[in-house]
């Protein structure tokens, strides 16, 4: 083999990645001052090389804007769309870096600390053969899938639907899933996970399912609405959004590989939290409280 050839290969084999380095994917839209980045939170501006240049950092940012979609001064980060909550931004650095992800993935919100006790330092305590697990500690058990309007066609509300539809693209019986125990009506069948999408996964994981499979779901979500016009979602209104919600309560089948009704952390079970978690260390949520209703 050629030096050119050789240094073709490397090239292409090359990743944008430092090897092993935590990378986190905030959802932030305007909870940061933009034109102002000296008062951008610590946790964010640490992980930024335009305000820390030190080569064994703790973990890289990927940072999108929300707002603007040419990418001008003070918006002058990679664009995505502002659609379905943080679902839709994770669901974007996903299709754009399938095929040279980062070895380890932090995905949370932008005021990460509301549904967890120290998220990024959690991510930080992972045991090494953990593929995925939720770094939020508050619980949301046995929770029907009633949430929204019902579609007046069938009386199903359209979070059901719209979760059994963006099941269906990766190849899941969506119905079987979500309804295992066949309850009437369907969409009182129940959900139980972490709550608030904030999780950490490895590129395994995510490559457990093909980048078409993954490219369905994010053309999915560019779409006005999921399953009817009746859950079209207008961005900046209030109400259920039917795509996102759907997916804040479907990342644990998906990337867990869990059931829609998941067991409780219960300590010294196999859903101790302290398997995922290593026990000495800042931020672990192995033993940590888990609030919500374990029942």
């Amino acid at each position: 083999m050629s030096i050119d050839s050789s240094a073709r290969i490397s090239t292409v084999n090359a990743s944008k990645w430092k090897k092993n380095r935590l990378v986190i994917i905030p959802a932030v839209y305007r909870e940061i001052e933009w034109h102002q980045n000296s008062t951008w939170p610590r946790w964010l501006r640490e992980g930024l090389d335009l305000f820390n240049t030190n080569p064994s950092r703790a973990y890289d940012v990927y940072l999108y804007q929300r707002l603007d979609p040419d990418s001008k001064p003070p918006f002058n980060w990679p664009y995505c769309r502002n659609v379905h909550e943080e679902a839709g931004l994770y669901l974007k650095f996903i299709f754009d870096f399938y095929h040279d992800l980062p070895d380890r993935m932090l995905f949370i919100h932008a005021k990460p600390e509301r549904h967890s006790l120290s998220p990024i330092e959690a991510a930080q305590c992972i045991r090494d053969d953990v593929f995925y697990t939720s770094v939020n500690n508050v619980w949301f058990g046995n929770r029907p899938w009633i949430a929204g309007s019902p579609d007046p066609t069938d009386n199903l509300t359209l979070m059901y639907k719209c979760a059994r539809h963006l099941l269906g693209l990766f190849g899941f019986d969506g119905e079987a899933q979500l309804n295992p125990d066949n309850h009437v009506p369907k969409d009182q069948s129940i959900y139980s996970t972490m709550c608030c999408a904030q999780f950490y996964v490895r590129k395994e994981r995510i490559r457990h399912y093909t980048y078409q499979q993954w490219s369905a779901i994010y053309n999915a979500s560019l779409q006005p609405y999921c399953t009817t016009m009746l859950d079209r979602e207008i961005p900046g209104t209030f109400g259920v959004r039917s795509f996102g919600s759907a997916m804040e309560f479907l990342w644990h089948i998906i990337l867990g590989l869990e059931s829609a009704n998941m067991p409780p952390p219960k300590k010294k079970t196999n859903t101790d939290l302290c398997h995922l978690f290593r026990s000495e260390c800042f931020g672990s949520l192995c033993n940590a409280a888990v609030s919500g209703f374990l029942k």
